[in-house]
C-alpha cells in the first residue's frame, strides 16, 4: 500500500473502520452492471479495468482501467437506481480493496458531518483518474479525419445573441447541476459570478493547466478536444445547452484533463473556486450536497464519454444511444419519448422526426431527459450529416425528373450538376491530379466504377450513382462548365426510377447482358456501331465522354474488374484521336458517415502510344490485361489518399 493510502486512510479513521479488506485473482469480478450497489469499494493494491455490456451486440466493451490506489469503484449507490454503471474485474494477478456496506456507510455520511465533507472530497478527486482514462481510451479509438469545412446549418456558425440580463439566481436553479441547492447558497454563489465574453476559437481552458474556478455555459456553443500522448488531437462532445457545466477540474483541485473551445460567440458564467470553498467551510449542508453533486456530475461526465467510446468504436450510434437509454431506464419515466427515439434513428426514413424529438425533448424534457438528449444529439453528428446528404441526393432526383419539358437534355444534365454539387458540399473529399486535365474538352474520361452503398437507395429503388456524378460534377463541369455524356446501361423493366432519371438527361444507353432483350449477333453489332457513332459525335463536337471500362461496378478493396474494349477502340477509329484521361476512386461504395473519398486524376495519354492497329485485336487484349494491373495500382493510390489526405 502507498504512503499517500496509508495517510489518507490514518486521516479518517471513523471511515475505514468501517470497511472490509477484500481480494480478488485475475478475472474475477469485484462488481457486475446492473446489479444493485449494495456495496461501494475502494482500490487500494492491484489493478482494475472496466467494461460496459452493449445490447444489440452481445459482447463487453472494455472502457478503462486504473491501478491508482484509492481510486472508488461503484459509487452508484450513493444515487438512484443505485445499480452498478459498469461491470469491473481485477486485471493484475492480485487486487486488494477495501468494501463498504452501501447502507451503512450512508448513514455513516449523514451522521459524521465533517469526515463525511472530507471523505466524499477525496471519492471526487480520486475519480478524476477515471474520466482521465476514459478520455484517453476514447482518443484510441477515434478516427483522425483532416479538417474539412462542413455543410452546417446557418445557426451553428451565427453569432450568438447576448442574452437579456437576468436574475442568475434563477439561472443557476435552472442549471442541471445547481438546481438541488437552496435558493440562500444560490443567492450567495451570484454574488460572485463573472459573466465572460469569448470569441469563436478562443479557449475557455486548456488541456493540463489548472483552473482557478467552475465555469457554465450562459448561450453559444463550447466544444471540447484532447490531445493524446502522440500529440494527435480529437474533438468530441459540443455543449449547446444553457445551464450546463463545461468546466469543474477546479472544484477537485485537479488539472483541467481536455480542453473547451468556444465553437461560436459564447456566454459563459465563471464562479471562483475561493467562492465555493467559502461556501463549503461555513456550510456543512452545502458541502455534503455539493460533493454528492459532483459526484452526480462526474458520473454523467463518464457515461457521455463511454457512450462516445461504443459509437466510434463499432460505428454504430443507434446502439450507443439504445446502451444509453436502457441504462437510464429504471430512472426515466415510462411514457418518455425518448424510448421512441432509437427506433426513429434506425431507419433513414424516419431518422429526422427522430432527431426533432431529441431536439424537444433537449428543451422540454425533465433534467434526466434533457441531459440524456444532449449526449443522444451529440453521437449523431455524422447521421445528420448522412441523413442531410440523403436528402440532397433526394432533390438531385427530384431536379432531374421535374425538370420542365422545354428544358433541353444539355439544360436538365446540368441542372444536375448544379444540384449535385451542392448535395457534395461538405463531403469529406480530396483531388489530387487536377493539373492533368486537357485545356480544352473532347476526350475520353475512364474510371473504375464503385458500387453504391445500399444506405443510399431512393425510396423507389433507384440509386444516384456517386462516382459518375462526382466526376461529371465535381470534376469537368467545374472545370469546363459542361458535365459531359455519360454511358448509361438501359435499365430493365421495372426500374421505372431508373429510367425516368436517364431519359431526360440524355446520355448515351447501352444494354447489358440483364437488360439486352436480343441474342442476336447482328442486333449487338448494329448496337455497338450506333454506340460508335453517337459517342464519336460528342467527341468530334468538344464534349467529354464518361466511360467505366468495366461495364459493372465493384468494392473498392477488389476494383478495378477486367476492362472492355469499347472506349479505347472508339479512340482508336477517331482521328483525330482524342485522348484517354485515367481516374481512379476510392470509398465511393461506402457511406459518407466517417469516411474521405479520394480522387487522382492520372497523366492523360492516347491510345495509339500502346496499339499501333486498331484492328490487331490480341494487341488490344494484351493491353488491356496489362492496363487493369495497372490501373489496380492508381485505385490503391487513392486508397492511401484516403488514409493520408494531407500527403
Amino acid at each position: 500500500m502507498t504512503d499517500k493510502a496509508l495517510k489518507t486512510i490514518n486521516s479518517l479513521p471513523s471511515a475505514f473502520d468501517l470497511a472490509v479488506e477484500n481480494t480478488f485473482s485475475y478475472g474475477q469480478v469485484i462488481i457486475q452492471q446492473y446489479a444493485k450497489a449494495e456495496s461501494f469499494y475502494m482500490l487500494m493494491e492491484g489493478q482494475v479495468s472496466f467494461y460496459l455490456s452493449l445490447d444489440g451486440i452481445g459482447q463487453e466493451l472494455k472502457v478503462g482501467k486504473t491501478n491508482e490506489p484509492l481510486t472508488p469503484i461503484g459509487w452508484s449507490g450513493f444515487s438512484l437506481p443505485q445499480r452498478f454503471a459498469t461491470t469491473v474485474k481485477a486485471s493484475s494477478p492480485s487486487v486488494k480493496v477495501y468494501r463498504w456496506d452501501t447502507y451503512e456507510l450512508t448513514e455513516w455520511l449523514q451522521s459524521h458531518q465533517e469526515d463525511a465533507i472530507d471523505f466524499l472530497q477525496l471519492i471526487c478527486q480520486e475519480s478524476w483518474n477515471l474520466v482521465k482514462e476514459s478520455v484517453s481510451v476514447l482518443s484510441q479509438y477515434s478516427v483522425n479525419l483532416i479538417q474539412y469545412e462542413s455543410a452546417v446549418t446557418t445557426e451553428e456558425f451565427q453569432s450568438t445573441e447576448t442574452p437579456e440580463e437576468e436574475d442568475v439566481v434563477q439561472f443557476l436553479i435552472r442549471s442541471p447541476f445547481f438546481e438541488v441547492f437552496d435558493e440562500e447558497s444560490l443567492k450567495y454563489i451570484a454574488q460572485y459570478i463573472d459573466r465572460r465574453q469569448y470569441r469563436t476559437g478562443d479557449y475557455v481552458y486548456e488541456q493540463g493547466k489548472d483552473s482557478d474556478g467552475t465555469y457554465l455555459l450562459a448561450a453559444g456553443k463550447v466544444t471540447f478536444s484532447f490531445i493524446d500522448s502522440s500529440k494527435s488531437q480529437m474533438s468530441f462532445r459540443n455543449i449547446i445547452t444553457p445551464g450546463f457545466m463545461v468546466g469543474w477540474s477546479a472544484a477537485m483541485n485537479r488539472p483541467n484533463i481536455i480542453s473547451a473551445i468556444a465553437a461560436q460567440e459564447s456566454i459563459i458564467y465563471f464562479i471562483p473556486n475561493t467562492c465555493i470553498q467559502e461556501l463549503i467551510s461555513k456550510n456543512p449542508k452545502f458541502a455534503n450536497s455539493f460533493y454528492q453533486r459532483l459526484l452526480w456530475l462526474i458520473g454523467h461526465q463518464l457515461q457521455a464519454i463511454r457512450t462516445r467510446l461504443i459509437s466510434v468504436k463499432f460505428n454504430r450510434e443507434v446502439i450507443a444511444i439504445r446502451n444509453l437509454i436502457e441504462h437510464n431506464s429504471t430512472k426515466l419515466d415510462l411514457n418518455s419519448n425518448l424510448h421512441k427515439v432509437p427506433h426513429l434513428l434506425e431507419n433513414k426514413l424516419t431518422i429526422r422526426d427522430g432527431l426533432q424529438l431529441l431536439k424537444q425533448i433537449r428543451i422540454n424534457g425533465s433534467t434526466l431527459e434533457r441531459n440524456l438528449s444532449a449526449l443522444c444529439l451529440d453521437l449523431v453528428s455524422e447521421l445528420q450529416k448522412e441523413h442531410r446528404f440523403y436528402k440532397r441526393l433526394v432533390r438531385v432526383y427530384q431536379t432531374v425528373v421535374d425538370a420542365e419539358p422545354y428544358i433541353s437534355p444539355s439544360g436538365v444534365r446540368k441542372m444536375c450538376a448544379e444540384t449535385f454539387m451542392e448535395a457534395w458540399d461538405g463531403v469529406p473529399t480530396v483531388i489530387k491530379g487536377l493539373d492533368h486535365l486537357p485545356e480544352k474538352p473532347g476526350h475520353i474520361f475512364i474510371y473504375n466504377h464503385l458500387r453504391n452503398h445500399p444506405y443510399n437507395t431512393l425510396p423507389n429503388n433507384f440509386q444516384v450513382t456517386l462516382d459518375s456524378h462526382f466526376i461529371s460534377s465535381m470534376i469537368l463541369y467545374k472545370r469546363y462548365k459542361d458535365p459531359g455524356i455519360r454511358i448509361v446501361r438501359i435499365g430493365k423493366g421495372a426500374e421505372y426510377g431508373h429510367q425516368d432519371y436517364y431519359q431526360r438527361l440524355g446520355h448515351i444507353d447501352v444494354y447489358t447482358k440483364e437488360s439486352d432483350p436480343s441474342d442476336s449477333e447482328q442486333d449487338k453489332k448494329l448496337a455497338r456501331r450506333a454506340f460508335y457513332e453517337k459517342a464519336s459525335d460528342y467527341l468530334y463536337n468538344g464534349l467529354n465522354l464518361i466511360i467505366s471500362p468495366e461495364g459493372t461496378s465493384y468494392p473498392t478493396d477488389t476494383s478495378p474488374g477486367a476492362f472492355k474494349s469499347g472506349a479505347f477502340r472508339l479512340a482508336l477509329n477517331m482521328d483525330p484521336e482524342p485522348m484517354i484521361i485515367p481516374i481512379s476512386i476510392a470509398n465511393f461504395d461506402k457511406r459518407i458517415r466517417n469516411n474521405i473519398f479520394s480522387c487522382i486524376i492520372h497523366q492523360p495519354f492516347r491510345m495509339s502510344e500502346h496499339v499501333k492497329d486498331a484492328n490487331d485485336k490480341q494487341a488490344l487484349k494484351n493491353f488491356l490485361t496489362g492496363y487493369q494491373v495497372k490501373y489496380r495500382t492508381y485505385v490503391e493510390e487513392a486508397i492511401e489518399l484516403s488514409k493520408n489526405p494531407k500527403k
